[in-house]
């Protein structure tokens, strides 16, 4: 029961630990100046990096994992043409398929972390003059910038694109008109 609804319980953790950071703290909002038109300047940057570290580790990741990928597909298609043992074949392909995505995701996210922390970030460009305040408030913004960041940088220019065309379209419909 705890192994599988584990990620609903650190998140259910979280929530509390950030109330109570919250009530406790008493840190006024930041000043984060979001428009339309510095949108994609301001995230162009992270959409690269997330470019560039997507095809880093497809660079490293397919040539250690995709000859016994080839093996493994060449069992299934083999399995298919016999009508025997398909199911354990595509079991197997399936399983090392997913390390291999557990490997990348590994990769990925280690390289997010790095390229956030050398200043490669999300929130960070949207505050007034690129200043964060010299705080306890500003060192805990920082880590979160760098930790959202990464997990972004991680998912990749998909994951970035994404971002950019939920906030356009939010602020496009927002300064629409009601009818």
């Amino acid at each position: 029961m705890l192994r599988k609804n584990w990620p609903l319980l650190v998140a259910g953790g979280a929530f509390v630990a950030g109330l109570v950071i919250y009530w406790s703290l008493k840190w006024p909002g930041l000043n984060i100046g979001v428009k339309l038109s510095d949108v994609g300047g301001k995230l162009a940057p992270l959409a690269f990096a997330a470019a560039v570290i997507e095809r880093a580790v497809e660079v490293v990741i397919s040539p250690w994992r995709d000859p016994q990928k080839t093996k493994l597909q060449a069992a299934v298609d083999a399995a298919k043409q016999k009508n025997a043992g398909l199911d354990e074949a595509t079991a197997k392909l399936n399983e090392y398929t997913a390390d291999t995505q557990k490997y990348a995701f590994t990769s990925s996210l280690i390289l997010g972390l790095m390229a956030s922390i050398a200043g490669v970030r999300a929130f960070w460009p949207f505050l007034p003059d690129m200043k964060v305040p010299d705080s306890p408030q500003g060192s805990f913004f920082l880590c979160i910038d760098v930790g959202l960041s990464a997990a972004l940088l991680a998912g990749g220019a998909d994951a970035v694109h994404s971002v950019v065309s939920a906030m356009t379209t939010f602020f496009d419909n927002a300064s629409q008109p009601k009818p």
